[in-house]
């Protein structure tokens, strides 16, 4: 039913669609497809003029209907030529052992007649940003001028057969035209009270005077008895297209907007990425917060343990449970469900998919029902790094199959986050920290796949205004950098301080990364001895890549002071103390870190004191 990218074929639809094909070939449908197109090339019935979109519509609809009568299995795909990966037939990959390269040789179709150009002829196939720009007017008439825009150059550019009135024996004439069909069927949708259909003859391409204009009711005549009104609606012809999250993404970074790129399925597995998400395209800001992914620090099956309590801070260097909540909004029952969750060392500007490493694939049983969930987990997992944790889950079904395969290299990991609601992010890190003590991070701060501009922010807007913050950068990434509410205190040749108080937001504006950096920032903050005890005081750290949010951290710091419930950690001695240990009046506030358990001061390097904390004193 669903029309897919030809790149996102299984090895079984593609040799299904071969197979089809050369029966089809062999029986002389091919030929006989080929000889109606080539008889009525230049009549001005079927191209450069209105009926150009909706009689090939009807065109490749009944070649699809021939393929299925073959094999019932078999639906269209169409040839994205904006994909890097589908814009070289001689890749050495599916293109050429499919299609047989520009030499139609080692692939499918080698006793086929057709012919390719040895090269593209300096012609250049369309472009996400031409693509772009054609689904920006609102009217049919101005629309249907793709004919003489991205329809011509993937004819051109391929040469030879393509390139002259046979073109359908080349089969990849009907992706090529496929796909031309699922942008008018998305800009059919971007339009919807347009007047869907327009006769009117006035483009400079067009051909007129025209005797052979095809009013929306009247039948286009030429191997069909089909009219334009017939076929207006994809959906009702018996296909639909897959969702293109690669050209969301490229619409949403131009235009500031969404569009939709696909039908609607019944079936609509989501996982929130905040608490308001309720799964639509792109999910709102923020994304980092999941409600649907937590960690439990105990195995479901220890007494009293409670997977769905809710998340806990994850211990380091012991085994943690992850649990993933999914959900289906749609009108059906969904099964065959798959779940990957992943990990990342935390960092703003991370990069999916070679930044997260997996934890590994659930396949829970049963289905889950409209409107319904299911908790999926444990996953184990054994955390490295106190206080931080990047969490990513994805979930996935032949019914609603995610949309991060699309991508065909490494993207900023913020774009399937947010327009793949199969896909969901925690990115939380707990501190504690005491009232009146100091606070040290290290932030990774990541450059995209190309140079970018950043914007750097750093809101402690929660904290009380005697708080004092430090961020350390780089000297090499300083230049020409604006600042609102820091000030430089120091510089160096390696590195820059700045300084702000709390209750307000620091900007660095305007720093540029190379692709790929990887950069380390230092936050020291001096805190409050007013802060409330066991108050959550959120700081949030936001980077921006040429105007787009690439990441965010929220540090939930915890004010604590002294408090039986907790161990403290001495930065000078390295040795951990409770409140009832005989030192405990000597040590100063800014020198105490405090811990919820022991296990975690000793993975921070920490050693027991000798006097209070015995039993963890190793010398």
């Amino acid at each position: 039913m669903y029309r897919k990218d030809f790149t996102q074929l299984t090895n079984t639809e593609r040799t299904a669609l071969a197979n089809a094909f050369n029966v089809l070939e062999a029986n002389g449908t091919m030929q006989s497809y080929a000889n109606l197109h080539s008889a009525n090339f230049n009549g001005g019935q079927i191209h450069w003029c209105p009926s150009f979109l909706p009689w090939h519509r009807d065109f490749l609809r009944r070649l699809e209907l021939d393929l299925q009568a073959v094999d019932p299995s078999i639906n269209l795909p169409y040839w994205d030529w904006t994909r890097a990966d589908s814009r070289n037939l001689d890749d050495g990959g599916i293109w050429e052992t499919f299609f047989g390269g520009r030499s139609n040789s080692g692939g499918q179709f080698d006793h086929w007649t057709y012919t390719r150009g040895s090269t593209s002829g300096g012609n250049v196939l369309p472009s996400l940003a031409d693509i772009i720009s054609e689904l920006k007017p609102t009217t049919y008439f101005d629309y249907r001028e793709m004919e003489s825009g991205s329809h011509v150059p993937g004819h051109t550019w391929t040469g030879g057969t393509m390139a002259s009135g046979n073109s359908p024996l080349d089969p990849l004439f009907f992706l090529h035209h496929c796909n031309l069909d699922r942008l008018w069927a998305i800009w059919q949708q971007k339009n919807p009270t347009a007047t869907q259909y327009d006769s009117t003859i006035g483009h400079s391409s067009d051909i007129s005077p025209n005797p052979n204009v095809v009013g929306l009711n009247d039948s286009m005549q030429v191997g069909t008895t089909a009219t334009p009104n017939s076929v207006l609606d994809h959906t009702a012809l018996g296909y639909l297209y897959e969702r293109d999250i690669l050209l969301e993404i490229a619409w949403y970074q131009s235009e500031g907007t969404s569009i939709a790129t696909g039908d609607a399925r019944s079936a609509n597995l989501f996982i929130k990425d905040s608490n308001p998400d309720t799964g639509t395209y792109p999910s709102p800001i923020p994304h980092w917060e999941s409600p649907d992914i937590w960690v439990r620090n105990n195995a479901p099956s220890t007494p009293g343990e409670n997977p769905a309590a809710g998340h806990q801070h994850p211990i380091v260097n012991q085994v943690n449970y992850l649990y993933v909540t999914v959900r289906n909004s749609g009108s059906t029952s969904i099964g065959n469900i798959s779940v990957e969750a992943y990990n990342c060392i935390p960092a703003t500007g991370m990069i999916w998919p070679t930044d997260f490493n997996s934890m590994g694939i659930l396949n829970p049983p049963g289905t889950i029902s409209a409107g319904g969930d299911m908790q999926v987990g444990p996953f184990l997992w054994t955390p490295t790094i106190l206080n931080h944790e990047c969490l990513m889950a994805v979930a996935n079904s032949p019914e609603d199959p995610n949309d991060i395969r699309m991508f065909h290299s490494p993207e900023p990991h913020w774009k399937p986050i947010r327009f793949d609601n199969n896909v969901g992010q925690r990115n939380v890190s707990p501190i504690n920290a005491f009232a009146g003590g100091t606070i040290s991070e290290s932030i990774r701060v990541r450059g995209s796949i190309i140079e970018t501009i950043n914007d750097f922010e750093i809101d402690v807007t929660a904290l009380p205004a005697d708080t004092e913050i430090s961020l350390r950068i780089p000297a090499s990434i300083s230049d020409g950098i604006t600042l609102e509410n820091f000030e430089e205190v120091k510089r160096n040749s390696r590195f820059v301080t700045f300084q702000m108080r709390g209750n307000r937001k620091g900007i660095l504006q305007g720093f540029t990364l190379a692709a790929n950096a990887d950069k380390n920032f230092r936050l020291d903050i001096d805190f409050s001895v007013n802060a409330e005890h066991e108050k959550l005081y959120p700081i949030v750290v936001t980077q921006e890549q040429d105007g787009e949010i690439a990441g965010r951290i929220t540090f939930d710091v915890i004010a604590i002071k002294d408090s039986e419930d907790y161990v403290y950690g001495n930065p000078r001695s390295l040795e951990l103390h409770t409140t009832d240990c005989p030192f405990w009046e000597k040590i100063s506030d800014k020198n105490k870190i405090p811990f919820r358990n022991i296990n975690d001061g000793i993975d921070k390097g920490y050693n027991g004191c000798a006097f209070c904390l015995s039993d963890y004193n190793t010398g």
